[in-house]
This record gives C-alpha cells, structure tokens and sequence, in this order.
C-alpha cells in the first residue's frame, strides 16, 4: 500500500475521544471563536495522526512496481529505516556466509592433515612423500563425523529455543553467532599451539636420530588431543552454519512484507552468494599468507563483524517500529512486526491464510493469533507447531526426502567421477570448475530468473517445478548408465539439485515462511532447517555406508544406486504435491 493510500487512511481515521464528546449545540453558544479554536484542535489532531501512521508504516520502497519512480525509488527505500535494516542483516548474512567458507576450507584440510588430523603419519609417509597415498587420508573418519551433525543440530536446536525464550531474535542471534566466533578462535589458539609442539619435536638437533624418535613420541600424543578436536570443530560448522543462516532470513522475512519479498529475497540471496564466493576465491592465496590456522582467525573476525552488523539491522528495526517480537508458544505476539503486515493483508488476505486453522481463527483481520498451549521441550513444541500448521509439516517431509536424494546424487556424482578421471589433480580441477559453474548459475536465478518467474507466477509452483525437473535428469542418467556419458548424466543431476538448492528453495522457502506467524518463522524454520535437512543427509549417508560394507563396489552396484535415485525423485515429486496442495488450500480458504 502506498503512502498516499496510507496517508488518506489516517486522514479519514474517526477524531478522538475528546473530540466525540463535544456537541455542535454547545459549539454555538459559544460562539464563532470558540467554534475556529475547535476546527483547529481538530485538525492538529487529524495531522498528527496522519504523519503518526505514514512514519509507523513506512513503505519499503525497494518493492514498489511504479514504472515512474523506479530507480528513485529504490534510492529511497534503502534510506528508509526499515530498508536500512534489511540492508544490515543483508550484509551480515553475506559476512557469514564469507566466514563459513574460509573456515570450512581451514577445517576440511586440517582435518584430513598428515600431523593435527586423521591422515596418516609424517613418520608413516616420510619415504613416500612423492606418492598421492597421504592424500587419501582422513575419508575413514569423515563419514562418522556427518553422521554426527545430525544428532548435534537437534541438541543445538534445544540450546537456541532457550536462548530465544530467554531474550528474544537479537539475543538469540548475537549470542549464537558470538559463540560461533569465539569456538573459531579459541580452536585456533590450540591448534597452533599443537602446531608448534610438532615443529619443534621435528626441528630437535640434541642427537643423532633425536628429532625422528622425538617426532615418533609427540606425533601421538599431539594427535590424541587434535583429532578429537578437529573431529568437534567439523561437526560444529557443519550444524552451526544453518542455523545462523536460518535466522538472518527469520529476520528479514519478519520485517518485509509478502509483497515486498517478492521483490527482493532473490537479490539478497544473490548478495549472499557473493560473499561467499568471493571468500571461496580467495582461500589459496590467503593460505600462502596466514595458512590454515590463520584462516580460521579471519572466520572468527568475519562472524564478529556479522554479529555487529546484525545488532544494527535490530537496533534500526526497533527504532522504525518493526523489530520481531513475540515468546514461543503464543504468550506474545510481534505487535510490530504485525503492524507493518497489517496493511498487506487486507489486499492479500491469503498473505495469512497460511497460519490459520480450524482451531486458530483470527482474532482480527490484521493479525492471526497464535494459541497458547503448554510445552515442556522442543519436540513437544515442534509437534504442537506442525499440527496448527499443517503446511509445515508437510514442508518437513519433503525437505527429508530431498535431503535424502541429495546426499545420494552427490555420492554417485562422486563414484562416476573417481571412475572416468582417475588423475587427481585433473579430477580436482574439473571439480573446482564444476562447482564454479554451479555458483554463477545460481546467482543468475538469483539475481535475475527469480524475480521475472516471481512476477508472473506464484512462488508454491516452484514446489513442483524442482522435482520434474530432478525426474527428467535421473531418467535420463539411469537410462545412460551403461553408456561413455555416465559421468555427465551424473554431473547434470548433481548440478541441478545443487543449483536449485542454491536458488529455487530458497526463494520458495522465504516466500512461504514470510507469510506465516512468528513462532512458524522462528522455531519451524529452524527445526525444519536443523533436523529434517541434516537428518536426511544423514540417514542417507549411513544407508550408503552400510550397503557398501555389505556389497562393495560390484558390477550392478551403480544400477540400484540410480534406481534408488529414481525412487527417491518420485517420492520427492509426491512430497512436493501435497506441500503445493496444502499451500493452495490455504490461499483460496
């Protein structure tokens, strides 16, 4: 709604209480001067109204569709308070995003390193130094330490819903992203003292021999303090950088409306990308400056500067009256956040549809309530959650059943690629050209296809274009299987899941979330988020584990692999259809 519309809204508002009681007659008698004082009191009061509901709704222009204000207008909006706010938190997530990507390139060499991690031995690999067996090190432990992210998140998950409880988004945020930061740097001071102890166990010159039995004695012990260490900090990233993502996007989807999401969650994905990307690119050279350790260093300074410029998106927000409020379980609501909302849903009734059921009607028009009911941990919660709102529940299926397909596209994508390229240097630069071209595929969805589909479809359609899409591609790969484009039937499927897993779902999941309550925003999201997604990459990674335990590499391995595949797709596809169903449902009721 514009601020014309809003400004005759308050215009027209009926006078106050004070001025209800006067009476006309009594105006008469005395006088005209009595009557122009009147119509003056009047009107200061009609202005101040006015000018009261444009400054507490002020629009966010960077969504405004007028052809004739356009570029002025996104000008504008990112100087309004709330568009400032957006922009803070933007930027944050973008600094997170940056930061996770140099410490989970720190993390994975460390922790497959010949001295702190689970590769082999110097002293194993001193007479084979020019041999690539050393590089293979550390992919024993890896698996089980996937395994464990999943069983992490749901202990983090109860951590985060007390802190949430206990301050609310800004404190949850800071004191999260804070803890991120300081288990970065407090692991790097160890791990370079560690560090420190081998060289100087390998640079010993006391004797003959000294240095190589010194090394023989520290290794071990060094190693007995390290791996457990490094084996925590993987798990840690892994579990955490969800999280904190979750919650920069809780955020902006409490302040922006649906309309205005339209408009801009792809961009700010895109920002995202960015950052991360850029970071990406810039590890080996900062490797050859500060090394692996130092990396993490630079992580733990990149989330201390999102956690400070999260604070200022808060700080703006609270100031702008639109700050996310509200205790889980619906004691509270976020009367602000709601405020802002408030003049979206009566163009856009459907905007709030979606937090609505039979047993959670409405208490206004503007507002949905959220019923109060007793919990006593977070799965309780949870469950209480899904039952009023059935769409998430149906959002938690399906993110499990693609997670599942994911974790297994990736494996065969892996298995095809060690198999056609043998060379590892060469098989490392296809990979990192892959991968590459999977980032800018996925900014150009962001920052351009999204916001053309957005403005010519609805978001939930995406929903069923994602599995057709993974349909055709696992078709065709099964089909191709046996032929000399196995390897790029497996790169298509995997760069497509991938690519949409970058961009698609995450519009289609902001757009979703912007249009339900807070308690949906917050602690849905993050149990859909932390459990549904890591649980199924987890089962699947154990299945995989397991079967290849029991069957090994044989000759039809790669066939069940891929008719597993299939499977999966069409259970996703099934998932997907009812997510869009309920969706539906919910914005024609």
């Amino acid at each position: 709604m514009s601020v014309a519309r809003r400004t005759a809204a308050a215009s027209a508002a009926p006078p106050t209480k004070s001025d209800n009681n006067t009476d006309p007659n009594t105006n008469s008698r005395h006088g005209d001067e009595s009557t122009e004082l009147l119509q003056k009191k009047q009107s200061s009061s009609t202005t101040k109204q006015s000018t009261k509901n444009t400054t507490t709704k002020e629009p966010l222009h960077l969504s405004s569709t007028s052809a004739s204000t356009s570029s002025s207008s996104i000008r504008s909006g990112i100087l309004t308070k709330r568009g400032q706010a957006v922009l803070c938190m933007s930027l944050s997530l973008a600094i997170h995003l940056g930061g996770y990507e140099l410490a989970r390139a720190a993390v994975m060499a460390l922790f497959t390193s010949d001295g702190l991690g689970f590769g082999k031995s110097k002293h194993e690999t001193a007479d084979n130094t020019n041999s690539n067996n050393h590089q293979e090190g550390g992919l024993s432990a890896l698996p089980m330490a996937v395994g464990c992210v999943s069983p992490f998140s749901v202990a983090l998950l109860w951590f985060y819903a007390k802190t949430l409880d206990y301050g609310g988004p800004a404190y949850a945020l800071r004191t999260h992203t804070l803890i991120c930061a300081g288990t970065q740097l407090v692991s790097g001071w160890i791990l370079r003292l560690l560090e420190q102890f081998i060289t100087l166990s390998a640079t010993d010159s006391s004797g003959e021999g000294s240095a190589t039995m010194m090394l023989g004695y520290a290794l071990p012990n060094v190693q007995s303090m390290s791996q457990p260490l490094l084996f925590l900090l993987f798990v840690f990233q892994n579990a955490y950088v969800q999280l904190l993502y979750a919650q920069h996007w809780a955020f902006i989807s409490s302040v922006l409306t649906p309309s205005e999401g339209t408009k801009v969650f792809a961009p700010i994905a895109g920002l995202g990308s960015i950052g991360s990307t850029l970071a990406a690119g810039m590890v080996s050279t900062l490797v050859e400056r500060v090394g692996l350790i130092g990396l993490l260093y630079m992580a733990g300074g990149a989330y201390v500067m999102s956690a400070v410029m999260a604070d200022l998106a808060f700080g703006m927000a609270r100031r702008c009256g639109c700050e996310p409020k509200g205790v889980m379980g619906g004691d509270k609501m976020e009367v602000a956040t709601a405020k802002n909302k408030a003049t979206v849903s009566k163009d856009h009734p459907s905007d709030v549809a979606l937090s609505e059921t039979k047993q959670s009607k409405p208490a206004s028009p503007k507002m949905p309530c959220i019923p109060c009911y007793k919990k006593s941990n977070i799965f309780q919660q949870a469950h209480a959650l899904f039952q009023r709102v059935p769409v998430l529940e149906a959002l938690f299926t399906e993110v499990i059943v693609s997670q599942c397909l994911s974790s297994l596209v990736n494996y065969i994508y892996l298995y095809k690629l060690k198999a056609t390229i043998t060379d590892d240097s060469l098989r490392a630069g296809w990979s990192g050209n892959f991968y590459a071209w999977i980032n800018g595929v996925s900014g150009v969805f962001q920052f351009f296809i999204i916001p053309i589909m957005l403005k010519h479809c609805e978001a939930h359609r995406i929903w069923l274009f994602m599995p057709t899409l993974m349909l055709c591609c696992t078709t065709y790969q099964f089909a191709t299987n046996t032929s000399s484009s196995g390897l790029f039937g497996a790169s298509a499927s995997f760069f497509a899941i991938k690519t949409m897993e970058y961009s698609l779902r995450g519009a289609a999941n902001e757009m979703l979330y912007v249009s339900l309550d807070y308690e949906s925003r917050y602690l849905g999201k993050k149990v859909i988020s932390l459990i549904a997604g890591k649980f199924g990459k987890s089962a699947m990674a154990a299945a995989l584990s397991v079967a290849m335990v029991m069957y090994g590499e044989r000759a039809d391995t790669m066939w069940y692999l891929l008719a597993t595949a299939m499977v999966f797709t069409f259970l996703w596809f099934l998932s997907s259809m009812r997510l869009h169903s309920l969706i539906e449902s919910s914005f024609k009721s």
